[in-house]
């Protein structure tokens, strides 16, 4: 997603363009309550952005809060009611052994109907989600604009308003946690959270800096510089540090201190985009890769010629870079020991031979339920054993990646949506929904036995629109959805309006439902 931000930093507005990954849609679904570590049956969210495993462990982050599943989502802890994280939406998720800290915010309403993210803090718990804690999100006075650094004097602005101040990525250790936030850069916390170090990193004009350099009159502006606007971070050891901006690639081997920058501008073998979305590190054959997600950058600053998106990688410490995936949008990284899955807007891709050749993910059916994904955009990737999970706008997907069944030979998708039991209930989701974004979907049961079901759709004016389905057999051993791409039985798409829908299972009652169309 390509758009132009109108940010607000340190009460003043500047105009930047670029790519925000947390400015994925966040999807409309069924609220469902819960409460801290409440068990639930299904995702608290169907817009899984973030994802996380660890063990048998997999955890969320959505729209409506944190879940996680250790049975391979058949049921789900859900800390979502838990006043530490103030807001729902979750921007950036890390677990390190018992601490597990996420990133909340929201879109804040500005002038002319447009909205500016702001960052709401984080919840964090040091006992593996027992307890949560709150810590504010960073903000500067209005005249702390001073660090030293060395014998320098090196000058920050300060940022003391949380908009435009939200946090893509953290990354947890047993001491520290390091942010990445738009405005306030690269920052860590040893404290849990109560004061935050800010990080000296390279202008654009720079390739690196250290405490010994003369850095007279140096000024840290994320307005002026694109590599102070950081997006991701990456914690390879206690002194190797990874930090993505919107400038290049940043690499620490003192804990912090020093930098040292990798752009598609610096380099013979170089990163694909200035744009780092996403670092990880493969760990394999007693070595660690780096991996990093590149996309153009494509504000006010000069990008190289040679930018692309893509993915990059690096086996001696980002000296040499190797170039993947040309032309992809990628969010995220995922490992099985060699073997490296990348969620993109083309689907998730896999390789198994260094990045020398890929298979990407075709059409996701239920083999089940029968169940389908529309999209092909993914935005997380998880491993646990043989499994893949691939979180989505739509929902999570697994599929098995092993030397009995290739990777996407077989699917389940995990969804939210509100049971109607035995009941003749039913319900569409998202609603509103606008069609040129979303895919409908009519939810019903058929009583609990199998059955032959038509489904219907009018206009205000009772006007037959669509035929949906009509006598289709469904099984009565589980709920069903049926899509609805808002045109009608001509592939015209329909006004924006009101139109109601009827549900005829077997020799049954019909049952009646309406949904909105809102372009």
């Amino acid at each position: 997603m390509r758009m132009h931000k109108h940010i607000l930093i340190g009460g003043l507005s500047v105009l930047l363009s670029g790519v925000l990954m947390a400015q994925v849609p966040l999807m409309k679904s069924p609220r469902m309550n819960s409460t801290q570590g409440t068990i639930i049956s299904t995702l608290p969210n169907n817009s899984v952005t973030h994802l996380v495993t660890q063990s048998s462990t997999v955890y969320v982050g959505t729209s409506k809060g944190v879940a996680r599943t250790s049975n391979g989502g058949l049921t789900w802890e859900s800390f979502r009611g838990d006043p530490a994280f103030v807001k729902e939406s979750i921007f950036s998720l890390g677990v390190r052994n018992n601490f597990i800290w996420a990133a909340t915010g929201y879109s804040k309403p500005i002038e002319d109907n447009k909205t500016v993210q702001t960052g709401t803090g984080y919840a964090y718990s040091t006992n593996s989600g027992q307890t949560w804690a709150h810590a504010n999100q960073p903000l500067d006075a209005a005249n702390d604009s001073i660090v030293q650094y060395g014998s320098n004097r090196i000058n920050f602005l300060p940022i003391i308003v949380p908009e435009q101040n939200v946090t893509f990525d953290l990354a947890v250790t047993d001491t520290t946690v390091w942010v990445a936030s738009w405005s306030s850069g690269l920052r860590k916390s040893t404290n849990r959270g109560q004061t935050w170090i800010r990080t000296v990193l390279p202008s654009d004009s720079r390739n690196s800096i250290a405490p010994s350099d003369a850095l007279a009159g140096y000024v840290m502006d994320p307005r002026r510089n694109n590599n102070f606007l950081a997006f991701s971070v990456y914690v390879e050891n206690d002194s190797t540090i990874w930090g993505g901006t919107a400038g290049g690639i940043n690499k620490s081997t003192d804990g912090g201190v020093s930098w040292t920058k990798f752009s598609s501008g610096n380099q013979v073998s170089h990163i694909l985009g200035n744009w780092v979305i996403s670092i990880s590190g493969q760990r394999f054959a007693n070595r660690t890769r780096i991996w990093c997600t590149n996309w153009r950058a494509d504000d006010a600053s000069d990008p190289g010629p040679d930018e692309q998106y893509g993915v990059s990688f690096s086996d001696d410490g980002g000296r040499i870079w190797k170039n993947a995936l040309h032309g992809v949008k990628a969010y995220d990284f995922a490992f099985k020991d060699s073997v490296v899955y990348v969620a993109s807007e083309e689907g998730v891709f896999r390789s198994s031979d260094n990045g020398e050749s890929w298979t990407q993910t075709g059409t996701i059916i239920d083999n089940k339920s029968s169940q389908r994904l529309f999209t092909k955009q993914f935005y997380s990737v998880g491993v646990v054993a043989d499994t893949v999970y691939c979180g989505s706008g739509e929902g999570l997907a697994k599929t098995v990646d092993n030397a009995t069944t290739p990777f996407g030979a077989t699917w389940q998708i995990l969804r939210t949506y509100r049971p109607v039991g035995n009941t003749s209930a039913t319900y569409v989701y998202p609603n509103p929904f606008s069609p040129k974004q979303e895919i409908a979907r009519v939810h019903y049961g058929t009583g609990g036995k199998d059955a032959s079901v038509t489904i219907e759709l009018f206009d205000f004016g009772m006007n037959r629109v669509r035929t949906i389905i009509k006598d289709a057999q469904r099984s009565g051993t589980a709920e069903h959805d049926e899509f609805w791409d808002g045109l009608d039985d001509n592939k015209r798409q329909v006004a924006n309006g009101v139109y109601f829908y009827r549900v005829i299972v077997s020799d049954g009652d019909p049952s009646w439902g309406k949904v909105m169309v809102l372009q």
